[in-house]
């Protein structure tokens, strides 16, 4: 990653595809294009894939109360409550390879 004074439209339309540029805290960044991998993705790869995918429509479900509920529990930490839920829900996962109903059945967060 380098830091970069500024970047025109022209810029990144001349050099898609070769430099990346995006903006990182408000700061104008180029790096090399990510490439894509030519490895297939692992059984546990595209089942932790699918998990953060499911976690992901799960959260849509989450009401104001039970989001609320995850902000209190995550009060004191750096981590933003999204992340917490993100990272409890693939840890279940992780463990025992099934959606975690400690994350989708929303009532135990908020009894």
């Amino acid at each position: 990653m380098a830091i970069v004074k500024s970047f025109s439209q022209e810029m990144v339309r001349d050099l898609y595809g070769v430099v990346d540029f995006y903006y990182w805290k408000k700061i104008p960044v180029a790096r090399i294009w990510p490439r894509k991998t030519t490895i297939p993705p692992s059984s546990a790869m595209i089942g932790s894939r699918n998990a953060f995918i499911r976690s992901r429509a799960d959260l849509k479900l989450v009401g104001g109360k039970v989001r609320t509920a995850w902000g209190f529990r995550n009060k004191g930490r750096k981590q933003a409550w999204l992340d917490y839920y993100t990272s409890v829900y693939l840890r279940m996962w992780k463990y025992y390879k099934r959606y975690p109903p400690l994350v989708t059945n929303y009532r135990i967060i908020t009894e």
